[in-house]
């Protein structure tokens, strides 16, 4: 069954090491908040290693940062891609010995799940599995719930890491009730954010914010056609990734890509943030939104809290978002009441010391059962 509370273990030193694909300069919302935790608990004095597939531009004192190495050939794929495997895989577990930390924490469903689970078990050590969205419990690889074609080899490899969790750290209710039907433990630890303190609402300018990867899970196509509906409005798009935009309405500015000060000025100014994605874990754009007063209208509605919490709207077609964005845009006094509730909703769950308490029991607690 999923668990909403840890009993608290032994305290002592502990060395830990997350598994992250991309360094933080290069994050979505999973990446993101491995960094906060990784960071956050070296500040508490214990020894993290910090394990990705890409040199970062800058490297926290705070972290010690082992860069798995992939081989590359521009020789034909058939003949190098088991090499290129074989090479990965070497160079990972190389990395994984290098830390030497009783605590392997890797979060993102990929074929380094089933390796770090292969690496704890040979070595005696303790494989923590965090889940970040619904398609991670999904064993059937079904491309509905967001999977893209993987072989089946990959498929095995990602099952077995599963399976040899220790424990399941999932996000959301939902998750973990979908991990506790494959009979997995599974525990909820809540998204967390560092809290902006402000002393009001934000002066706000009248747009819709979106922020995603551009790609088919994230479907960006509707939120152009929100905007095509909505010509009175301006909708900002950020983002990048793979998916070709088509020629965007005369009201839809996309920005690219954006981080820090850049990012939070246009959460702080937006009068409401859309979330077209069907396919979610708890996103952290709820989050970011809620703790600049901005309402959310959302096509996913992770555990319901945007209804029950009266977030923002839960819509389940173009023409209700449309309708909802609508009556936001028109009811000053709505947009306010959902905004403070969203604030509220958000210092009250996602403060990120909350978060990082818990994941400390969660972590003494799994080492006192050694």
């Amino acid at each position: 069954m999923y668990h909403n509370t840890i009993k608290a273990g032994v305290s002592t030193f502990m060395r830990i090491c997350f598994i992250v694909e991309h360094p933080h300069a290069r994050m979505g919302g999973a990446e993101i908040q491995c960094y906060l935790l990784a960071k956050r608990l070296a500040t508490r004095g214990h020894e993290v290693h910090y394990i990705c597939y890409l040199d970062p531009p800058k490297k926290d004192p705070e972290l010690v940062f082992h860069v798995v190495k992939r081989w590359k050939s521009s020789r034909n794929a058939l003949i190098t891609r088991p090499i290129s495997s074989l090479v990965h895989i070497r160079n990972l577990f190389l990395a994984l010995n290098e830390a030497s930390c009783q605590i392997y924490l890797q979060t993102c469903p990929k074929l380094v799940t089933g390796i770090t689970a292969l690496f704890c078990e040979v070595k005696g050590r303790i494989f923590v599995y965090r889940a970040a969205n619904v398609k991670d419990a999904d064993l059937t690889f079904s491309q509905e719930k967001g999977w893209p074609e993987i072989s089946w080899m990959r498929r095995k490899i990602y099952a077995y890491g599963i399976r040899k969790a220790k424990i399941i750290v999932c996000n959301s209710v939902k998750i973990a009730r979908d991990f506790s039907m494959l009979g997995k433990k599974a525990i909820v630890i809540p998204n967390g954010q560092p809290i902006v303190p402000l002393k009001r609402i934000p002066d706000k300018e009248g747009y819709v914010l979106w922020v995603a990867r551009l790609n088919r899970v994230k479907r960006p196509e509707i939120l152009i056609e929100v905007a095509r509906r909505l010509p009175q409005y301006t909708f900002i798009m950020v983002g990048r990734g793979r998916y070709k935009l088509p020629k965007l309405p005369k009201n839809v500015k996309f920005l690219g890509f954006k981080t820090g000060e850049a990012l939070r000025s246009l959460y702080e100014k937006a009068a409401i943030f859309l979330n077209t994605s069907l396919i979610e874990g708890f996103p952290n754009t709820l989050i970011e939104a809620g703790m600049y007063y901005t309402p959310y209208v959302t096509f996913y509605d992770p555990d319901d809290v945007v209804k029950r919490y009266e977030l923002g709207f839960h819509v389940k077609s173009i023409g209700e978002a449309v309708q909802s964005i609508k009556e936001l845009m028109q009811n000053p006094s709505l947009r306010k009441r959902m905004g403070i509730n969203i604030r509220r909703y958000v210092e009250k769950n996602h403060n990120i010391e909350t978060t990082v308490n818990l994941y400390e029991k969660l972590f003494k607690y799994l080492l006192s059962k050694i």
